[in-house]
């Protein structure tokens, strides 16, 4: 496009962007796109001027950098284009839902490998989700993913999460570090033992802080919960309770860390949480072999995320 680009970025900055403009100007750029990632605001300078003038500039932000706990996600915006160019390069593949929602699930705002998943999709004939996480593959499945299923009482996600682990996922901590298969016995054992003391913990310090009506799911589901209530009304009275009391099994959690509690909290009462405390224990997973271990840890979750007569109550009340 243009013969030699040293002097243009010698030129640096500003000074090179106009200079790359006014040769994009000169040419035709029919089946060519430029694109600019820029996070924050719509483009600027001359390069977006020569788009914005041929009436071909199209502004689609970058979604803001995660946080360590945050699910990365695309905006409704992005969500959109990705379904766009799934209609474009896999006519087929774009008429069916599931398939689709998993592919923008799996491969996030990377429309090139989303493009070449979606015809490889279409090749297979199999257009339906369970496909898509195939050909993607096994890949990493992070403790994360055992909280969050546990938080929404959710047995069919933690179904594909122990699935995807048996037939040979690799099992990540919570700084990314690969978990060895024989540690997969401690680390689940210990993982949902510590969640599970949390939780019942929480449901006694909400009790003393005057604050157990608010443990309702649907009401810690809704948008901006932890920020507009959490943090505002409720962080404070329950750090007064747990701050001073030496044998808290929170420590010195954050206002993060104690709102996720909450909401698993919420989730359960007393009984199932004692009940499902006292299971694992009896379980012995942490001694076993990683299979044995892993059926041994699912026979807890699948107990504690089985309806039970309170779970009905509780949605009443959240209704």
């Amino acid at each position: 496009m243009v013969r030699d680009a040293a002097p243009y970025f010698e030129a640096g900055g500003r000074a090179a962007a106009a200079v790359m403009a006014e040769e994009l100007a000169r040419l035709s750029l029919r089946d060519t796109s430029l694109v600019l990632a820029v996070q924050g605001a719509e483009p600027q300078g001359p390069l977006a001027e020569v788009a914005r003038a041929r009436g071909e500039l199209r502004y689609l932000p970058l979604p803001p950098e995660p946080k360590p706990w945050d699910k990365v996600t695309t905006t409704p915006e992005q969500h959109a284009v990705l379904r766009d160019l799934i209609a474009r390069v896999a006519p087929d593949v774009a008429a069916a839902r599931d398939a689709v929602e998993a592919l923008c699930e799996a491969y996030g705002f990377r429309p090139r490998e989303l493009a070449q998943a979606a015809q490889r999709l279409a090749l297979t004939g199999e257009l339906s989700a369970e496909t898509v996480r195939r050909l993607v593959g096994l890949g990493e499945l992070s403790l994360v993913a055992l909280e969050d299923a546990l938080v929404a009482r959710d047995a069919p996600a933690y179904l594909r999460f122990a699935s995807a682990l048996s037939a040979g996922a690799v099992l990540v901590g919570w700084r990314g570090e690969a978990v060895a298969p024989e540690a997969y016995g401690p680390v689940l054992v210990g993982m949902l033992g510590r969640l599970l003391r949390q939780a019942l913990a929480l449901r006694g310090y909400a009790r003393r802080a005057g604050i157990a009506e608010e443990l309702v799911p649907a009401r810690c589901a809704q948008s901006h919960w932890y920020n507009a209530v959490f943090k505002r009304k409720l962080h404070k009275p329950l750090a007064d309770i747990i701050t001073p009391r030496v044998e808290s099994p929170f420590g010195k959690a954050s206002p993060w860390r104690l709102h996720h509690a909450f909401r698993l909290a919420a989730a359960y009462d007393e009984k199932e949480l004692l009940a499902a405390i006292a299971e694992l224990a009896r379980s012995g997973a942490e001694r076993t072999a990683p299979e044995m271990a892993l059926a041994a840890v699912s026979a807890v979750v699948l107990e504690l995320l089985a309806p039970s007569a309170s779970t009905p109550t509780r949605r009443a009340a959240a209704g």
